[in-house]
């Protein structure tokens, strides 16, 4: 290995302007598209972010780490490791979850032609999971930082405070040392990406009567998953949710979790009435506190064989194919009261919207 301190060269930038993705978005146990970090245009029409490795590096084992940092600010000058996690489905990634880092082996063909792309993705965190993340942890350190946060278990402060909508890669020459996956990283040869800014969200509209399900209509034997904002629900009270029989007066009680103070998740049932043929029909789902019903929203039962997930998931890859590609989107139609419903339910409603 020869000794050198040339740092790396980004060739092609990864773009700036991209769409906050959550787990239900890429989620590959539910066969969604990868969201892949895309390149800004260059000359060279690269897809992915790619770096130059300069030629003296020949080793075979040399990797590539990548890690996600945050951008320094007046307010926080100092770069943390980023919480938000990064993750590829590229084969012999060794990866450093506690770091946010991912560890790329070279090639001989990447080493010859002296440049690498890397598919990497980069899911946000809901807002459960990052109150549960704790102290961020200072880049290239192994101690937890004094928060400049005033308070950990409020999200919205977090990450206003750390400009987690912001990002960079930091990209450094490895060397792998011992069969225990030790590395010796080579800080000299580290480059830090351009900043990379999520697209923020418009709020028009907290309207305290809007109620929304995601998804909307599902298969008749029922088994899809369901999440029901209701910004007139309070957590402390008694809650009941049923599916309305529009031919009879049975009320079956479904369980459903608390998501926030202000969504609940469940599963819908089977439908109430037997299917005949290739039938589609509107059945009430209800929510009631106190004996007062505080929402109502017609959910649609479909009799063929095809669940709403996959509907929505095939939709949403092909409206984002299509006309974003470049994780570029624009701007939420509505948004509910930042203070009481998760960032998760902010991104599947926005998805909602779209289709």
């Amino acid at each position: 290995m020869a000794q050198l301190t040339l740092p790396l060269r980004i060739i092609a930038q990864p773009k700036a302007s991209y769409r906050e993705r959550y787990t239900c978005e890429i989620d590959r146990r539910r066969n969604l598209s990868q969201r892949f970090i895309r390149a800004e245009t260059n000359p060279d029409n690269l897809d992915y972010p790619t770096i130059e490795i300069p030629k003296q590096w020949d080793s075979h084992k040399l990797y590539i780490r990548v890690t996600l940092v945050t951008v320094c600010s007046e307010q926080v000058p100092v770069t943390y490791i980023h919480p938000y996690p990064i993750d590829t489905s590229e084969l012999n990634v060794i990866k450093d979850v506690e770091r946010n880092a991912l560890y790329f082996p070279t090639s001989e063909e990447e080493l010859k032609s002296g440049r690498k792309s890397f598919r990497i993705m980069r899911r946000k965190l809901a807002q459960y999971e990052l109150r549960n993340y704790g102290k961020l942890c200072p880049l290239d350190t192994d101690e937890k930082d004094i928060s400049y946060a005033t308070n950990l278990h409020n999200a919205r402060r977090i990450i206003d405070t750390y400009q987690l909508g912001k990002s960079q890669l930091l990209f450094s020459i490895a060397e792998l040392v011992s069969d225990d996956l030790s590395f010796d990283i080579y800080h000299e040869t580290s480059v830090y990406s351009i900043i990379m800014t999520a697209n923020t969200l418009t709020h028009i509209n907290n309207d305290e009567s809007f109620v929304r399900c995601v998804p909307t209509k599902g298969h008749w034997n029922g088994g899809d998953d369901i999440l029901m904002i209701i910004p007139k629900l309070d957590k402390r009270k008694a809650c009941q949710i049923y599916f309305e029989c529009p031919s009879s007066n049975k009320k079956d009680l479904i369980h459903f979790e608390f998501v926030d103070m202000k969504t609940i998740a469940f599963t819908t049932p089977l439908c109430p009435i037997q299917a005949n043929g290739n039938q589609s029909i509107e059945i009430p789902i209800v929510v009631h506190q106190n004996d007062n019903e505080i929402a109502r929203v017609n959910f649609l039962y479909q009799s063929y064989n095809q669940c709403s997930n996959c509907d929505i998931d095939a939709m949403l890859f092909d409206y984002f194919e299509s006309s974003n590609s470049d994780e570029q989107s624009s701007s939420l139609d509505l948004c509910f009261n930042d203070a009481d419903i998760s960032l998760y339910a902010h991104d599947l409603l926005y998805c909602d919207l779209l289709i």
